[in-house]
């Protein structure tokens, strides 16, 4: 009786826990924290953590990033696939990052509120999954990485780290070159994004090297399999 009554408790907690409970990676948390974000980001932005499970039979996992300057507004989608019930959409929006003049903290707790950014659940139906990939397909969202291109954090661009059916795939796109113009993925996403948070689109700037503190400014590089070095 008793055994019989713990079982249908765990049940009822694992239907009341979200499901992203059990479709985070090691590093989704890491970044969601102020504390250890700036130590884990990059790996993040690499789907390291993706990579290291990219099994088959394994969980299949897609996550897209936004750089729309770095100090102004970060946008990152992790999206957990599960078959016949759709997907797990996380989005996690870090904006005004050097602007800290808006706020105001009332208590300790929530004196790292400023740079947690906000993050939002949304539950995608298998159709919706379905459009999406195939617009990450028209993209060349699964690959391969167009090797040499770099990505510099004062500029415009996306990366897509993914793992389907145990097959790891790796793109990136920076504005304006044409291969960002070959992003067909960024209206759907934005529309299933309820954060609540303006997109910031992409305009016609001077190049990196002439905008900025330059010893704020950081890049990545794309290798044949994915960023190097992370």
């Amino acid at each position: 009786m008793v055994g019989g009554i713990t079982r249908m408790l765990i049940g009822a907690v694992m239907l009341l826990t979200p499901s992203i409970v059990f479709a985070q990676t090691r590093l989704e948390p890491k970044v969601d924290s102020p504390l250890t974000r700036s130590f884990y980001w990059f790996r993040y932005v690499a789907g390291t953590d993706i990579r290291e499970r990219c099994i088959t039979g394994g969980l299949n996992h897609i996550r897209l990033v936004y750089n729309a300057i770095w100090d102004q507004q970060v946008r990152a989608y992790d999206m957990a696939l599960q078959g016949a019930n759709g997907a797990t959409l996380v989005t996690r929006v870090i904006a005004d990052i050097g602007n800290l003049s808006y706020v105001e903290v009332r208590d300790w707790n929530g004196l790292l509120d400023p740079w947690r950014g906000k993050r939002a659940e949304t539950r995608l139906t298998a159709a919706d999954v379905t459009r999406l990939i195939a617009l990450l397909d028209e993209s060349g969202g699964f690959g391969p990485p167009p090797a040499g291109l770099e990505l510099p954090s004062n500029d415009y661009w996306w990366t897509v780290a993914s793992c389907r059916n145990g097959r790891w795939g790796f793109a990136a796109y920076h504005y304006p070159t044409d291969k960002f113009a070959r992003v067909r993925f960024a209206e759907a996403l934005f529309a299933a994004d309820k954060t609540g948070v303006a997109v910031s689109l992409p305009k016609d700037l001077p190049p990196a090297i002439f905008r900025g503190d330059r010893t704020r400014q950081w890049r990545l590089a794309v290798g044949r399999d994915g960023l190097r070095d992370y």
